[in-house]
């Protein structure tokens, strides 16, 4: 049975009547990031149980499960810039995932390489938010002028340094998760581009995780399969949904809406889940015919009028993927 999700932040815990909203409108599982466990960037991605439990216990009081624990990216990034500290940082996060195991907590996200963190500040990409119907904002993002060719700044990683030392963290991580019941779900690179100025991004299309799932082919690795950022990169998503599913490597969904692709238009934007490009109904039913009984979440959050948290989006999606589910595999959550 496919349910419902969505990701919270820190300060959702500070925030008791938006957690109970969430339960209102159906919740039941969270995508957490580790940032919200205290002492997690102290320690360099290594998180302490007792904090852990704090967490834990909380959103359980509001009735919550947490279904994902997401690293930032910030923590891992010594990894892949090959810094003294990485060996350190990688067996931090086998031991992370060795306690979230303990929890119980299904999935752990580890964050890919993104180029856009050495442009000093620069994101990969323009983004800008336009109006769409009744005027509500959406985000588009113009990727043109990062592709590109560049000479990449000094210290930056080649793409055979990226896979060296991704590789090397999946093959240390991987068999820990395993070990704690935990599958290691990788979300990729958005934007899905092969390189950003330069900078080169490993796993940016379906080529990339085919290689990390045949260089580490444990069962518990696998992808956060991202609807939108798969689409924006122009391939097929049903056709990798039925490939990566046949694989059993779907761990968790994000089930968004784009228009435009980058080999089209060279931009996209990120619009409401009813009025991209993409049938969602077909998505879910490609989802539910591999068999996929994950959490499937709305991602990013658009801007209505009078919405400043975003709540009334959240409550939209929720409803919209609600009704896509039960008409799909009938009703229940």
């Amino acid at each position: 049975m496919i349910r419902i999700g969505t990701r919270v932040s820190p300060d959702w815990l500070q925030r008791p009547n938006d957690l109970k909203f969430l339960k209102q409108i159906g919740i039941d599982y969270l995508d957490i990031t580790l940032d919200m466990v205290d002492g997690y960037r102290e320690n360099n991605g290594r998180v302490d149980r007792s904090s852990l439990q704090k967490v834990v216990d909380t959103l359980d009081s509001y009735g919550f499960k947490i279904e994902r624990a997401n690293f930032l990216n910030s923590e891992l990034h010594p990894v892949y810039m090959g810094l003294p500290e990485s060996d350190r940082v990688i067996e931090n996060a086998a031991r992370t995932a060795e306690i979230v195991g303990e929890f119980g907590i299904p999935i752990l996200g580890l964050q890919v390489f993104q180029a856009a963190r050495l442009l000093e500040g620069r994101r990969a990409g323009v983004y800008s938010w336009r109006k769409g119907r009744g005027d509500y904002e959406y985000l588009h993002i113009d990727v043109r002028d990062s592709m590109k060719a560049a000479r990449p700044p000094e210290g930056a990683p080649t793409r055979e340094q990226l896979w060296e030392r991704t590789l090397k963290l999946y093959r240390a991580v991987t068999p820990v998760a395993e070990e704690a019941g935990v599958k290691v779900a990788m979300h990729g690179n958005d934007p899905p581009i092969a390189s950003v100025a330069g900078i080169p991004q490993i796993l940016h299309d379906r080529a990339g995780f085919d290689r990390l799932f045949s260089e580490v082919p444990n069962p518990n690795n696998g992808i956060t399969f991202c609807v939108g950022t798969r689409y924006e990169s122009g391939q097929d998503v049903l056709s990798m949904i039925r490939h990566f599913g046949g694989q059993k490597r779907l761990f968790h969904v994000h089930f968004r809406n784009v228009k435009g692709t980058i080999p089209k238009n060279g931009q996209y934007s990120e619009v409401a889940p009813d009025e991209g490009d993409l049938n969602m109904a077909d998505v879910a039913r490609a989802l539910h015919e591999v068999s996929y009984e994950g959490v499937i979440d709305y991602d990013h959050i658009m801007r209505l009028i009078d919405d400043p948290g975003g709540k009334s989006y959240i409550a939209y999606c929720v409803g919209f993927m609600r009704g896509i589910l039960m008409a799909v595999q009938g009703p229940g959550r």
